[in-house]
């Protein structure tokens, strides 16, 4: 019975009301049918390698082709409700009209203090703090050096780093600073490396968007977890995102049992992956 209180499944249940209740007022005489074949498969590709100057791989090859079967799918169902006329550029825009019809149902269940908490509990480590670090490091010019990470090597093998590396105007030491923090200064990749350092040893080199560096990290203090209170509004937008998308992959897969998808094509590897999705 928990299922019942799922809020994916109330999204599913109305999406599912609201496209049989136009079915029922506007009835197909004969099962909707798409084709795939040679040609569409050869325009498929031909326009991959007019962007990309290569041919797509047997994964990328299915996943345009699934993409053209949502496309079709949402674009017959859009036909069907009437919402404008047949051509390449309205095809697309009819499509997305069915997505935006999608996002609304998915929209209108606003959900209840009870399912954001549990959305909460149940993806607490999308919501933990940055670790805090105490960090001394070394710059090296990649202006002002012929071959900045070679010295920055050299270094690191030496006893004694005083004295070592270039000016910077920026700090080159940090006590209990986070990775944002950090980050301002040197940049998302240098923060993100710390996270991986030794502790208690110099470590290196290190890239940064200045040039590289030798780091100490003296401590790291983890984060701990921000409460539901303080990330609350930031898990609204996660749990409508995601339940919109999951809405979106339930409507599609719901419409295309009511789509025959013929697979006429030579390429027999892609010709069982697509069998065996559709």
């Amino acid at each position: 019975m928990k299922y019942l209180k799922e809020p994916l499944l109330h999204f599913i249940v109305i999406g599912a009301l609201l496209f049989l209740l136009y079915s029922l007022l506007n009835p197909v005489q004969e099962e909707n049918e798409i084709t795939i074949d040679e040609g569409l498969i050869n325009e498929i590709v031909a326009k991959w390698e007019l962007q990309r100057n290569r041919q797509p791989t047997l994964e990328e090859l299915t996943g345009l082709v699934n993409e053209f079967v949502e496309q079709e799918v949402l674009y017959q169902e859009a036909l069907e409700m009437n919402l404008d006329h047949n051509d390449e550029i309205v095809k697309r825009r009819l499509a997305q009209k069915m997505e935006f019809i999608s996002d609304g149902l998915a929209e209108s269940l606003q959900p209840t203090e009870v399912m954001l908490k549990k959305y909460f509990e149940d993806n607490k480590a999308k919501y933990s703090k940055d670790p805090v670090y105490t960090i001394s490091h070394v710059y090296f010019s990649q202006d002002k050096r012929n071959d900045a990470y070679s010295d920055a090597k050299n270094a690191l093998k030496l006893k004694s780093k005083v004295g070592l590396g270039d000016l910077i105007s920026l700090p080159k030491t940090y006590t209990d600073a986070s990775a944002f923090i950090i980050s301002r200064d040197y940049g998302t990749s240098f923060a993100n490396n710390l996270d991986s350092l030794e502790i208690g040893k110099w470590t290196g080199p290190i890239n940064s968007g200045l040039g590289v560096h030798l780091v100490f990290i003296k401590e790291k203090k983890v984060g701990g977890l921000y409460t539901f209170e303080e990330v609350k509004d930031k898990v609204i937008v996660d749990y409508n995102f995601e339940a919109s998308n999951d809405f979106k992959k339930e409507l599609i897969s719901s419409l295309l049992k009511g789509y025959k998808i013929n697979v006429e094509i030579e390429n027999n590897n892609l010709k069982k992956v697509l069998n065996e999705k559709y």
